[in-house]
């Protein structure tokens, strides 16, 4: 099969890139997962969230990982966020992050990853107002932001249709509480309600280094059928 052939053949599924899962998906840039790392490590309130041991949502430092949306498998593919977005004065880096209840919680298929927080370094050109990101930006941080949840859990083998299949939002209600300055990071944390069959309902929060929220924001995600 030729090199093209291949590409088309891969899934986006595919591409979470965790060294500490050893999750190394192909044709990944080399500087991607170690550059987000250095960035986001290299700012205090970032640096505590992702090395601290001490979180009420899960045992020891976090487990990083780069989604899919910020690791394209193709040009065809997650080119909004990971392409078009990418950029110095645009979407700068992307890192999720998530602490297993235990030891056990990895290696068990019938325990998934309910809670993921995803990092996300912005410039100033998302703003809409001056120094204030843009309302769709917002919108779009918080929809791969809640995508993640169930991105890591397939990429961890886990149990159940949502895991196996792709998963598309159904619905999306925001409400915004605060303007979100730019340039600087946003954090964003997404956790899952509940899975009813092909239906995952999800919730988020967008704040500040600080933690104050920003925006909260409540989605369906409905995972496609094989054949779709």
């Amino acid at each position: 099969m030729s090199e093209n052939n291949k590409s088309s053949q891969l899934t986006p599924l595919d591409r979470v890139l965790s060294p500490a899962l050893n999750l190394h998906p192909p044709n990944t840039p080399p500087s991607l997962y170690p550059s987000a790392l250095s960035h986001f490590t290299s700012i205090p309130w970032c640096a505590d969230l992702l090395l601290s041991e001490n979180s009420p949502y899960g045992t020891g430092p976090s487990i990083p990982f780069i989604p899919q949306c910020f690791n394209p498998v193709s040009p065809q593919h997650d080119q909004f966020v990971g392409a078009t977005l990418a950029s110095e004065r645009g979407l700068k880096h992307v890192l999720s992050f998530f602490r297993p209840d235990d030891e056990a919680h990895l290696r068990d298929p019938a325990r998934p990853i309910t809670r993921v927080d995803t990092l996300f370094a912005v410039g100033d050109g998302l703003c809409g107002y001056h120094n204030i990101i843009h309302g769709g930006m917002t919108m779009t941080m918080v929809d791969e932001s809640m995508g993640t949840v169930n991105e890591i859990n397939t990429a961890l083998g886990k149990d159940g249709l949502v895991h196996k299949l792709s998963s598309v939002t159904a619905s999306l209600d925001i409400r915004f509480l605060q303007p979100v300055p730019v340039p600087g990071v946003v954090w964003v944390t997404s956790w899952t309600e509940n899975i009813q069959g092909r239906k995952t309902r999800m919730r988020c929060e967008v704040k500040d280094g600080q933690g104050a929220v920003l925006a909260k924001a409540a989605s369906t995600w409905v995972a496609l059928k094989p054949n779709l």
